[in-house]
């Protein structure tokens, strides 16, 4: 059995004592102990029936005078009515209270005592050496230099675990002449003065109410070893113990005490600290379950109430370790792994194979589970490394890992990097280029070669001198060229200098600031009703569009009249007018929005034949009621020049006289000079100011006798 504390300051339990409450406080604000000077530190515990005082000295000095003069106890009532005065405190004890003569000490002590055994010893003993104390607990405490600071710090140790020793040790005392309901303040006091100490007085305030339970120690946890358990906890805030006793159960039911000697642990150097304290069980089967109780003593050697957990220990030892050979490639993505075992463990379950960049960290298990106890060797695919590192460990049925001593492989890299992609850019008005792309996935891309051509079929030329280590690069052109688009490629270079195919041509176009040549025309035929042109369009390679203008001969505004795509060199002006003269030009565009000059006009008349549209429609009635010969006639051509009809008539349908004349708004004519029996022939025309003339409509009509 083991115990273990993680402090290792001497533990002086008196320093425990909760400070006492001074009733009359003094002017001096200096706490500082100064030789020659003691406190006494006064705690009170009180049940309904019983007061229970504990004290002690602040110092081993003051505890060697204190012991020889021995100390007084007095009490008062307090009283919401009454005030009291320090005269009025009465004392409880008849004669000073002091250690036990060793004599009566003997007698009224238990030989079994073992903490007695301790008091009496650091009290009377000539030379002080306990024996009561195991290995551990004695190395608590060894650190104090000179032996009245042993004796001091074994005596009040003593004083904390057992009330009788501490009566004993006169160094506590029970009232029982009390009643429950009730408040007192006590006072502690040296017997008498002495030139050797000064004592202060110590005070305390009790309620006389029914003990409360101590709380248990908190935060009980449990970590698991191999065969042992580390119990580990912390002290309740409520109340600070002196020691602690731990007990075992393997059913839950019956416990057994491991400690016969409180374990002991030394104060914090700050008030505010919070220990964890632990302690170990190293006599345990692995994977069985055990209960625990950890109880506290308080300054009065009482227990508080258990802190209990459930524990168990389990196998945490490594299986030994594999021998891992030499790795081996014998493919540029493959790496074939051997290893051995001096010795195989019985509960060997497997193993697991780890990677890593590098030799001392970072190593990453990669099998999915472990390979069987039965495997010895593994292949590794590999891409991204260009050296690695490999370790294999052996598995137990616990889940315990024991690593080899790691291997180094340098790979043997046979790929190029992959075809570069997203290879973008811009030319600004400059001149200037500006391209970028995707930055390559391959682990060992050491960066890119960027090359140009002003032909996409002419051999590229490389721009970086060294490998260019971004992915943006700019670039600067000439711009007052004819050529028209100047061309970028790309390749991507890994660190041993293998080169990826070249990427896809990017054409950029360079800014345009040449206009395009001007259309030349070439042909011109009129008709009577259009006009027909012909030209040779620009042989600007960048033709986007071209634009037809006309105007009338004389005017100086033109006017587009159609836009045409480059591949057009031919146009019929329909939209024209007999006679009128027109003026013809195009203006090429090109891609970039330049135009050209304009083209040098041409011009087109249409000419007029004389033939008008003749009359749609014509007909002849005789009205008898009249006697006379209606015509009428449709005609629904929007003639642009004055025009009018001529009405001829005939006997014979052969020689037409001219009739009449009408306007152009009149559909019909009364022809009454005519005579019964006979046979008319009418004919109509359309006749214009230009001199225009229709085609002769005809009709007849019969005219009956009487």
């Amino acid at each position: 059995m083991k115990i273990i504390c993680f402090k290792h300051l001497i533990l002086i339990a008196a320093i425990f004592f909760i400070a006492s409450i001074n009733l009359f406080p003094q002017n001096n604000s200096d706490t500082t102990e100064q030789v020659g000077k003691a406190n006494i530190v006064l705690l009170a515990r009180s049940d309904k029936d019983s007061v229970v005082l504990r004290w002690a000295p602040s110092t081993p000095g003051g505890w060697v005078v204190a012991n020889k003069i021995g100390y007084n106890i007095e009490r008062i009532k307090l009283s919401a009515d009454t005030l009291f005065k320090p005269e009025d405190f009465i004392k409880l004890n008849i004669k000073p209270i002091k250690p036990l003569p060793l004599e009566e000490w003997k007698a009224s002590v238990s030989k079994e005592n073992n903490f007695s055994a301790i008091a009496a010893q650091a009290i009377y003993g000539k030379r002080f050496m306990p024996r009561a104390l195991d290995e551990n607990n004695l190395n608590a405490l060894k650190n104090a230099a000179d032996e009245l600071m042993n004796r001091y710090s074994f005596a009040l140790f003593a004083a904390d675990n057992d009330a009788q020793t501490a009566s004993a040790m006169g160094l506590r005392f029970v009232d029982r002449n009390v009643k429950e309901g009730e408040s007192y303040v006590y006072r502690v006091y040296l017997a008498e003065n002495t030139n050797e100490y000064s004592f202060d007085t110590a005070y305390v305030i009790v309620d006389v109410t029914t003990a409360e339970k101590i709380p248990s120690p908190i935060d009980l946890t449990f970590e698991s070893g191999d065969e042992s358990i580390t119990l580990k906890w912390k002290d309740n805030p409520v109340v600070r113990f002196s020691g602690y006793y731990v007990y075992r159960s393997e059913d839950g039911k019956d416990y057994k005490k491991l400690n016969d000697m409180p374990i002991i642990f030394p104060n914090p150097k700050e008030e505010t600290e919070q220990q964890e304290f632990s302690f170990i069980d190293s006599a345990t089967v692995n994977y069985k379950n055990y209960f625990y109780k950890i109880y506290g003593v308080n300054a009065f050697g009482e227990l508080s109430e258990p802190a209990e957990i459930k524990a168990y220990s389990k196998d945490i030892t490594a299986p030994s370790a594999p021998i891992l050979e030499k790795p081996k490639q014998f493919k540029s993505d493959e790496v074939s792994l051997t290893w051995k075992l001096e010795e195989t463990p019985d509960d060997l379950s497997g193993f697991v194979i780890a990677r890593s960049d590098n030799p001392l960290y970072n190593f990453q298990i990669i099998t999915e589970k472990p390979l069987p106890k039965n495997v010895f060797s593994y292949t590794d695919k590999v891409s991204q490394l260009e050296e690695v590192y490999y370790a294999v460990a052996s598995v137990d049925t616990a889940g315990n890992l024991s690593f080899s001593l790691p291997q180094m492989v340098i790979l043997i890299d046979t790929m190029p990097p992959s075809v570069p992609k997203g290879l973008t850019g811009v030319i600004d008005t400059n001149g200037v280029v500006h391209l970028k792309w995707n930055l390559g996935p391959e682990w060992n891309l050491l960066g890119y070669r960027v090359l140009r051509s002003n032909d996409p079929t002419h051999e590229f030329q490389q721009l970086t001198g060294t490998v260019f280590l971004d992915t943006a690069f700019t670039d600067t052109v000439n711009i007052n060229t004819l050529t028209q688009y100047v061309y970028y490629r790309i390749a991507a270079v890994n660190t041993r200098y293998q080169h990826s195919e070249l990427s896809p041509i990017l054409a950029l176009k360079r800014p345009d600031k040449i206009p395009p040549v001007e259309a030349v025309f070439n042909n011109v035929f009129v008709t009577d009703s259009s006009v027909y042109i012909e030209w040779i369009p620009s042989t600007s390679k960048d033709l986007a569009y071209q634009k037809l203008l006309r105007r009338k001969q004389g005017e100086n505004q033109w006017k587009q009249i159609d836009s045409l795509p480059p591949s057009i060199s031919n146009y019929t002006d329909k939209n024209v007018e007999k006679t009128i003269s027109y003026e013809y030009t195009i203006v090429s565009v090109d891609s970039s929005g330049l135009q050209s000059a304009f083209a040098f006009p041409v011009i087109g008349r249409p000419y007029d034949t004389g033939l008008r549209p003749s009359v749609e429609k014509f007909t002849a009635r005789y009205d008898v009621n009249s006697n006379a010969v209606i015509l009428d006639w449709v005609y629904t051509k929007n003639l642009k020049e004055n025009y009018w009809f001529v009405i001829y008539r005939s006997n014979n349908f052969a020689e037409f006289n001219e009739l009449k004349a009408v306007d152009s708004t009149a559909r019909n004519y009364i022809d009454n000079q005519i005579s019964k029996g006979g046979k008319y022939y009418y004919a109509i025309a359309v006749m214009t100011s230009m001199g225009g003339e229709s085609a002769k409509i005809k009709t007849e009509v019969s005219v009956p006798a009487e």
